[in-house]
């Protein structure tokens, strides 16, 4: 009896010990693109997004992405896997598992579906990536409606394929999402996510336009209101996720636009709130001369900037961001019904009553998607005509979005300068 009881309580503790909760979890999640059709001398773009039910963390240190298909003829342009950190996972996963042909995944899931976290991507038949020794990135279970507990895991799997052959050719993928030792683990990495830009984003038909120059006009309307500085940095007021609270290890940058958007550019702020980025930076297609620490070019595939080892951004120091907006410039005007006779409908989010236009999908002044007034928009009224309207932010896909985006986590406290970002050093295997 005395040893049956010993034995029980031996299975206790060691139920206690940490980690033992992750070891009932899966280690590796293996998640599979299924196969889709590249028609003969096109380029496709495609995306799946697939639920994992699960109320537990999973805390990463390796992926691995292997596309599939022909050796010959048929190329990856990219291949991004995404986390979804929204509160809707019950009407994404509506859509999991389901292939959709969608340029830059746009087309499918809830309102916030922009709520995403790019942490891995590749072209190469074969590409593997880790995070540094001592740092997991913590991919988090989020709630099937708002408010609820954590539902599951929503990984949102993005494929761009061309197929330079005379036939058609199938392309698929799998990734491997492997789980990190508890004990090896020193700093859990957590995401980057600000759009206070999007507060002021207004561009107005036929221009390109900042969101420099927006939320300068933003701030100028609203001089008595603290100001909106477009940055994430220790102490600065954020949209979206929470800003560190002193220095930071930044492990990766990258960005969120809409097909509206043709450059994204972010800045390292030094202590005097100029920029202080490094030579050799990537030039500003609208501005000649300037230069920024990371820029992002294409919506379907914004990139990354990944530190290694992660870069420690020191509490007086901050990024900088800013999204450049072509609306009928070089792109498809936005429409929208107008709402008072020869003004472009649509404004600001930021100021009182801001939105986006009602929208409509042919020019006229007279339209029948343009009726006097909508219930769905009972605070307005309408003249008839579908016109020109300005680019502003909002939650559809034809809106436009600008957001930071990437991971960090706290320095090591006491530290050698150059070693605040060592992680291993403070796993508990150490």
């Amino acid at each position: 009896m005395l040893r049956r009881l010993s034995l029980a309580l031996l299975v206790l503790a060691a139920a206690l010990l940490p980690g033992a909760a992750a070891a009932h979890e899966k280690q590796t999640l293996r998640l599979r693109f299924p196969r889709v059709d590249i028609p003969a001398g096109t380029s496709i773009e495609a995306c799946v997004l697939i639920r994992v039910p699960t109320s537990t963390p999973f805390d990463l240190a390796t992926w691995e992405i292997r596309n599939h298909g022909p050796k010959v003829g048929l190329g990856v342009l990219h291949f991004l896997v995404y986390v979804y950190s929204g509160e809707h996972l019950g009407e994404f996963a509506a859509e999991a598992g389901r292939v959709v042909q969608s340029r830059g995944c746009l087309d499918l899931g809830p309102a916030d579906r922009d709520h995403r976290q790019l942490f891995a991507t590749g072209a190469m038949p074969r590409v593997r990536g880790a995070l540094p020794p001592g740092v997991a990135l913590r991919l988090a279970p989020v709630p099937a409606a708002p408010g609820g507990s954590p539902d599951g895991l929503g990984v949102l799997l993005d494929g761009e394929w061309t197929n330079r052959t005379t036939r058609t050719r199938r392309a698929s993928a799998v990734v491997l999402l492997r789980r990190a030792r508890p004990r090896a683990v020193g700093r859990v990495a957590q995401p980057i996510f600000e759009r206070s830009a999007e507060l002021g984003l207004e561009v107005p038909p036929g221009t390109v336009r900042s969101t420099e120059d927006s939320t300068a006009a933003l701030n100028a309307a609203h001089p008595g209101a603290p100001p909106v500085r477009d940055a994430w940095g220790a102490g600065i007021t954020t949209l979206g996720g929470a800003a560190p609270t002193g220095d930071a290890c930044v492990l990766v940058l990258t960005g969120h636009m809409h097909k509206h958007g043709r450059f994204l550019g972010i800045d390292l702020l030094g202590p005097d709130g100029l920029p202080a980025n490094p030579p050799g930076g990537v030039p500003n297609p609208f501005e000649t001369g300037r230069t920024h620490l990371f820029g992002a070019f294409d919506y379907t595939d914004p990139g990354v900037l990944g530190f290694s080892p992660p870069r420690l951004l020191p509490a007086d120091e901050a990024l900088h961001y800013a999204c450049w907006h072509d609306n009928g410039v070089t792109t498809a005007v936005q429409l929208g019904c107008e709402e008072s006779t020869g003004t472009a409908p649509g404004s600001a989010a930021g100021v009182s009553g801001g939105g986006p236009a009602k929208p409509c999908t042919s020019a006229a002044s007279q339209s029948p998607e343009c009726p006097a007034a909508d219930a769905a928009y009972p605070t307005r009224t309408f003249t008839g005509a579908c016109v020109p309207a300005k680019v502003v932010a909002g939650t559809t896909p034809s809106d436009e979005v600008c957001a930071l985006a990437g991971a960090f986590y706290d320095p090591v406290p006491g530290a050698a300068p150059g070693a605040e970002c060592n992680a291993a050093a403070v796993a508990p295997s150490r």
